[in-house]
């Protein structure tokens, strides 16, 4: 009979709010440890994917974005600020990572975001791609049939 409890690795789930040391692609050292979001899990692999979370509302990192805003929100999500958390840094790491930081309750989630959320939780782990400028011709009707009406000739008489 195994009486082990359950570990956060053995509980953590999408839509967990987790103390993570998110990776700093320009110095390692100016890394720092903030609430990030937990995405997706996957068991058989021991793998997830993390979300970074920032309550900086500046105009860089856009995209995908899931915000925690309002009191009753923060406090459910067991955050101090509103964050906003962006769905396009993300990183998979495995569940025993190092860059996972435990709390003083020997755990590193920090909260669970609310059911309000849930649509927006999925709308970031199932990203749509949208296509490019580029690729926006098949949106437009095929020219044959458009009505065509020569320009007016406005040469002098």
């Amino acid at each position: 009979m195994n009486n082990t409890l359950p570990t956060w690795r053995d509980t953590i789930a999408a839509g967990d709010i987790v103390a993570f040391k998110f990776p700093c692609p320009d110095d390692a050292a100016a890394e720092k440890t903030r609430p990030c979001l937990v995405v997706a899990v996957d068991r058989c692999a021991g793998e997830a994917v993390i979300v970074y979370g920032t309550s900086r509302w500046t105009g860089a990192n856009r995209g995908q974005e899931l915000h925690v805003t309002g009191h009753a929100a923060c406090t459910e999500a067991s955050l101090d600020k509103p964050t906003r958390f962006i769905g396009r840094r993300r990183v998979r790491v495995t569940l025993t990572c190092a860059r996972f930081v435990e709390c003083r309750a020997g755990t590193v989630v920090l909260g669970r975001l609310g059911d309000r959320h849930r649509a927006q939780l999925d709308r970031i782990r199932n990203p749509q791609p949208r296509p490019s400028s580029r690729c926006r011709g098949y949106l437009r009707r095929p020219t044959e049939n458009r009505a065509f009406f020569p320009p007016p000739d406005r040469r002098p008489q």
